[in-house]
C-alpha cells in the first residue's frame, strides 16, 4: 500500500487532503459511519424537499447524496470542496459542484436553508474565518449545522497501540493547524455570531475491530504514516495499531463528535462582516 498523500491536489489549508490514493475508500468508511447520525439530526432540524442547501467541505459527497435525494427537484443542494474529485456523480443526480477554498472562495450570501459541514472546521487554522463565511450563507431563517470531533478528555483514555497512534495523530494535526479542542465551545461561538435557537449534542462513538469504522481509522493511520513516525511513533507500533483495528474481538471509541445548530433570525441581525 502507498501510504504517503498525493501532492497534486492538496488543499493548504486542510490536514487531511482528499489527493490521496485511498482516499476515496477512507472518505465512504467515514459517510458509511457518520451519517446515519448526520442525517437523523438533519431530519429533526427540518430537512426537506425544496430546501435549499449547502455542503462545505462536500469530501467523499455522501451526505450531499443524502441531500440531493431528500430536497430536490425543487430545491438546490451545492457541495464545495477545494478538491471536489470524488464529486463527480453530484450533477447526475440534480446538485451542483464547485471547487471552493472555504478560507478564501466566494460563498453566495443569504441564500441557503440548511448549511452543513462535518469534520472539516477542525482541521482548517483559519476555521473561525470560515464559521462567519458559513453564516452569511444562511437565508434569514436558514440552519447552520457544525459536526467536529474533540478529544474532551477521552484522550489519554484510550488504551493499547491505538491510542498511542491516536495521540500522536493528534498532536500531528494540531502541528499542521488543527485544534482538537475547539469543538466543544462551538456553541457559545454560534452565539456570538448572532445566531439564535442554538443547539449542541456530544456523542462518543463505539465500535468493533473489522468495522467499517476501524476500516476508516486503519486508512488514516496509513494516510499519516510520515507525520506519526516523525513524532516518534515506532513503525512497530503502528503497524500493531492497525493489526488492532482489524480485531473483530477488541472493542474501541473514538473522539467524541460534537454537534452544534442554529438559525439565523428572520429579522435583520448584526452578523459579523465577512473577511475577505
Amino acid at each position: 500500500m502507498n501510504s504517503s498523500p498525493s501532492s497534486s491536489r492538496e488543499d493548504p489549508h486542510y490536514t487531511l487532503p482528499n489527493g490521496w490514493d485511498f482516499a476515496a475508500e477512507r472518505l465512504a468508511l467515514l459517510g458509511a459511519a457518520y451519517d446515519p447520525e448526520s442525517i437523523a439530526l438533519a431530519q429533526r432540524l427540518g430537512v426537506r424537499a425544496g430546501w435549499r442547501c449547502l455542503e462545505a467541505g462536500a469530501g467523499g459527497g455522501s451526505f450531499a447524496r443524502w441531500l440531493c435525494r431528500t430536497v430536490l427537484p425543487g430545491g438546490r443542494v451545492l457541495a464545495v470542496d477545494a478538491d471536489p474529485c470524488h464529486l463527480a456523480d453530484i450533477p447526475d443526480l440534480g446538485g451542483e459542484v464547485a471547487r471552493l477554498d472555504l478560507v478564501t472562495g466566494e460563498l453566495p450570501e443569504r441564500e441557503f436553508d440548511f448549511v452543513h459541514t462535518r469534520f472539516v472546521l477542525l482541521h482548517i487554522a483559519d476555521r473561525d474565518i470560515v464559521m462567519e463565511r458559513l453564516t452569511r450563507a444562511l437565508a434569514p431563517g436558514g440552519i447552520l449545522l457544525l459536526e467536529e470531533g474533540d478529544g474532551m478528555g477521552v484522550l489519554d483514555q484510550m488504551p493499547g497501540a491505538f491510542g498511542e497512534v491516536w495521540r500522536a495523530f493528534a498532536r500531528s494535526t494540531e502541528i499542521a493547524g488543527a485544534n482538537q479542542s475547539w469543538a466543544r465551545n462551538l456553541p457559545v461561538r454560534l452565539e456570538a455570531l448572532g445566531l439564535a435557537d442554538v443547539g449542541a449534542e456530544a456523542q462518543i462513538p463505539m465500535f468493533r475491530g473489522g468495522s467499517p469504522m476501524a476500516r476508516m481509522w486503519n486508512l488514516t493511520w496509513a494516510q499519516t504514516h510520515e507525520s506519526l513516525t516523525g513524532l516518534g511513533v515506532s513503525p512497530g507500533t503502528v503497524a500493531a495499531a492497525r493489526a488492532e483495528l482489524g480485531d473483530e474481538r477488541r472493542r474501541f471509541y473514538a473522539p467524541p463528535t460534537v454537534r452544534a445548530w442554529a438559525r439565523r433570525p428572520l429579522q435583520p441581525s448584526h452578523l459579523p462582516d465577512a473577511r475577505r
